[in-house]
């Protein structure tokens, strides 16, 4: 970590509650408060947000939500962490979070020594959050499509292969593709090797498979 203080910028409409985070985030010899507004909006028109090192940000906001704020964010500032801190525990807000580019989700009740120890923690390259919050994330990251072996093939490769999968002969396939029978078995060789297979019909059933995804 560099010798400069960690740069914090809260976002956060409960006055009471922005003011007793940023005094506790300067009286931590780790941090420097940069800026503590109410709104995204408010923060869109601070300065200087390259400078910051992370956003503390609540997501129920007036105007545009916390969630909402990350993409803009990301326009002036593209290597700040972005830690949510929120009353809401739920699944869809989480899921928001993540996907939109936060690294880290806290809920508001988490002890002030445990914060202070996130900001640090996600400055340096860490993802704090409850073990709620990962299991969700987890869950949801089992539930992605995998990346698919087809993925990997060329476009002509793509269409040698849809050829093999109709049956089609090499001869037939140079034929229809205007292509030659040794560049045919070049194409073959490399749709083998991508898909890690041994056999036709194991290429075609992987491609069957793909085309029903």
């Amino acid at each position: 970590m560099s010798d400069h203080k960690i740069r914090i910028a809260i976002v956060e409409d409960d006055t009471v509650v922005r003011s007793a985070l940023a005094t506790n985030i300067n009286s931590d010899s780790r941090f420097e408060c940069r800026y503590a507004m109410a709104s995204i909006e408010q923060l869109l028109g601070a300065p200087a947000l390259s400078d910051v090192d992370v956003f503390l940000l609540d997501i129920q906001l007036p105007g545009m939500t916390g969630i909402e704020g990350i993409e803009f964010i990301r326009q002036r500032n593209t290597s700040g962490q972005v830690l949510m801190l929120t009353n809401f525990e739920d699944n869809e807000r989480i899921r928001l979070s993540v996907l939109g580019g936060a690294r880290g989700y806290l809920l508001k009740t988490t002890p002030t020594h445990k914060l202070l120890d996130a900001l640090q923690e996600i400055h340096e390259g860490g993802a704090p959050m409850t073990s709620h919050v990962a299991r969700i994330i987890l869950e949801y990251m089992a539930q992605l499509p995998k990346p698919s072996k087809l993925d990997d093939l060329t476009e002509r490769e793509m269409d040698v292969l849809q050829l093999i999968s109709d049956r089609r002969q090499y001869r037939e396939i140079a034929d229809t593709l205007f292509i030659s029978l040794d560049t045919v078995r070049t194409h073959v060789r490399n749709i083998y090797a991508k898909l890690n297979v041994h056999k036709r019909r194991e290429a075609e059933r992987i491609y069957r498979q793909g085309m029903r995804r």
